[in-house]
């Protein structure tokens, strides 16, 4: 039987995503109503995966070195919008990755790219059914109206929306991440590594966590990690010799290019970088001065340092049983932390959410209802943030995920805290025993 407190804050759950639900049916249905030249159509969405559709085709004709050849990109992205209608305009979407992920993408370049595209939303969709069977095993053996709030929750969130509708690749990052605090809940180490490798593939999402498994796990993940970074290495210096020294030598240039050289969209980053660039600079072009600079750093040492602490202290030799507080902790900050995270990546945070529920279920802690209360605020935030972001200069998403990590990454010191002492008074009393 749940506490009256929770029963209520589950109820006010399903009725907010029922409306949410509704809410988006009822635009997707009057979509089609519209004028045309209002209506949001085939040739508007999808356009991120033009990158990842140029990847693969640029790999697959032996044009690797184009990779991060910004005009290269640019002439082909356009010349495939003027064949396929779609409404580009100017803009074209560079690929960011390193050099191996190109190669997930060949296949698909053999289809035609509508066909490519609906292809790539299918495997992402499929992810994210795989995402929600994971997610819910985290929270068993709780009620089904709980578990049942997670693919509600995330269907009617504005990440997904986002992910969804610019052909992304978040479901995907999803799915990967789930697998990780699986093998990592249960301290298989060396698949914790072994998995976490692969979200290297988008290094802001996979730095961290690499780093988390390690000091959690201890030299078996470690193992594993390489396993995946050698083999990683290894396919890209064999099947695509000299780009790896591309993407090392360009993408620094290809960064400056978008960011400094040109209006840039600060207001979709979700870091600590960002945030401090945005509102004291706003999202003109130019580089980033010396006191967004000095607020940056000093905010990401405030934010990283209670969770190194917390990481020291879970360590393989002193870690307590149940390491869900600090994985949760780990990546609600992983976003602020990182000098590169796009706002639909933050879907990945809802694991975090799932394993704070997890842990809330069954420790009840009278602190814990200002961290929900920040949790409910920061999803239906998501909403509206990106564009109040854009006219106020602040980016709301940042104050309350910096909220939510602290939050977090003290009830991790706090867990850490009780396992210890349950420990030291378990180790006590034999020896009060023998005396």
């Amino acid at each position: 039987m749940l506490p009256d407190p929770l029963q209520r804050t589950v109820k006010r759950l399903w009725l907010a995503g029922g409306a949410l639900a509704l809410f988006l049916l009822t635009l997707t249905l009057g979509n089609a109503f519209l004028p045309e030249s209002k209506r949001l159509t085939s040739d508007l969405v999808g356009h991120d995966f033009l990158a990842f559709y140029t990847a693969g085709q640029f790999v697959r004709e032996s044009r690797a070195h184009d990779l991060y050849d910004l005009q290269a990109v640019k002439t082909y992205q356009h010349n495939l919008a003027h064949r396929e209608n779609l409404e580009i305009g100017e803009s074209f979407g560079p690929f960011w990755n390193p050099p191996f992920y190109a190669w997930v993408f060949a296949p698909l370049s053999t289809l035609p790219y509508r066909t490519a595209l609906l292809t790539w939303e299918a495997v992402n969709v499929a992810c994210l059914f795989a995402a929600f069977f994971l997610l819910t095993r985290i929270l068993r053996p709780a009620p089904k109206r709980i578990t049942a709030l997670i693919p509600l929750l995330l269907l009617t969130s504005m990440p997904l929306i986002q992910a969804l509708t610019h052909g992304q690749n978040t479901m995907v990052s999803l799915l990967l991440l789930c697998s990780v605090v699986t093998a990592w809940r249960a301290r298989r180490a060396f698949l914790t590594g072994l998995t976490a490798g692969l979200l290297l593939y988008k290094p802001q999402l996979g730095a961290l966590v690499a780093i988390a498994v390690v000091c959690t796990l201890g030299w078996r993940a470690a193992a594993g990690l390489a396993t995946t970074s050698i083999a990683l290495f290894a396919t890209t210096l064999i099947t695509l010799p000299g780009t790896l020294a591309d993407y090392l030598a360009r993408m620094p240039a290809n960064l400056h290019q978008f960011q400094v050289e040109n209006v840039y969209l600060w207001d979709r980053h979700v870091t600590l970088r960002a945030f401090w660039r945005l509102l004291l600079q706003g999202r003109e072009p130019g580089e980033m001065t010396t006191l967004p600079t000095i607020c940056w750093i000093a905010s990401a040492t405030l934010t990283a340092a209670p969770l190194a602490r917390s990481l020291w202290k879970h360590r393989p030799q002193l870690a307590p049983q149940n390491l869900d507080p600090i994985i949760a902790a780990v990546i609600a900050a992983m976003p602020l932390l990182m000098p590169f995270y796009f706002d639909y990546d933050l879907l990945l945070i809802s694991v975090a959410a799932v394993l704070y529920t997890g842990t809330h279920l069954c420790v009840s802690i009278q602190s814990d209802r200002s961290l929900t209360r920040t949790w409910i605020a920061l999803y239906l935030w998501l909403m509206v943030n990106s564009t109040v972001a854009r006219f106020t200069h602040v980016n709301g998403t940042v104050l309350l995920l910096s909220a939510v990590a602290a939050l977090l990454a003290h009830r991790a010191a706090r867990a850490q805290s009780a396992a210890s002492a349950s420990t030291d008074e378990f180790t006590s009393q034999p020896l009060a025993a023998a005396a």
